[in-house]
């Protein structure tokens, strides 16, 4: 085989295979700046141009893309912003008006300077008011005999109680409308909080 031609294979392997590469690699360049995904893995591995959801403060100047992108929804003020703080969080999306969010006017600034309502804003845990319904029902209780002394005048006299059994029959409306149905388990798991099943990942956001 001629030099020409060995040449012309060499340059076409290492075409093909910067071609194949191309479109293997992530093009991260298309994802918008302020985009929030959840990363799977640790901390000192998170990509470059992104950074963990911590709540940390930035230089308007130095990440003017980003700030364009969020403003000062998760805190700010003069020449700084925040980034998200989403650790131990879940994300919402914002109600809109669509009534999914009972409590969308009652939330909190993430950061000094941020939203209070909307994009931003966040909600401390709650268990939504209820009640829990019982039927008519009654109480049984018993006493044992109860053997009692005393002294009567000079002389020292005993009384016996007789056992007796007291029942009331009591009719407790429920609290709210309609009936909340519960059993009772032994392994009822207790905590801190109320919430779901879960799993923990780091929320990263694109910055440049």
């Amino acid at each position: 085989m001629s030099t020409l031609k060995i040449a012309a294979w060499i340059l076409f392997a290492i075409v093909g295979i910067a071609v194949i590469v191309a479109f293997s690699a992530p093009n991260t360049d298309t994802v918008p700046v302020g985009t929030v995904i959840a990363w799977a893995g640790e901390s000192d591995s998170v990509p470059a141009d992104w950074m963990i959801c911590d709540g940390r403060s930035l230089k308007k100047n130095k990440y003017a893309g980003l700030y364009a992108a969020i403003g000062q929804a998760w805190g700010g003020g003069g020449n700084r912003f925040n980034l998200p703080d989403l650790r131990g969080r879940f994300i919402r999306g914002v109600d809109g008006n669509a009534g999914r969010d009972p409590d969308a006017d009652d939330r909190d600034a993430a950061n000094q300077g941020g939203n209070t309502k909307g994009v931003g804003s966040v909600q401390n845990d709650s268990i939504q008011q209820h009640g829990h319904y019982q039927p008519p029902h009654s109480h049984r209780d018993r006493y044992s005999n109860h053997y009692l002394s005393g002294a009567l005048g000079a002389g020292g006299t005993s009384f016996l109680w007789n056992a007796t059994d007291y029942t009331t029959t009591d009719s407790v409306a429920p609290s709210i409308l309609g009936v909340v149905k519960y059993k009772t388990k032994s392994d009822i798991k207790k905590g801190e909080e109320t919430r779901p099943k879960n799993a923990n990942v780091y929320f990263i956001i694109k910055v440049n």
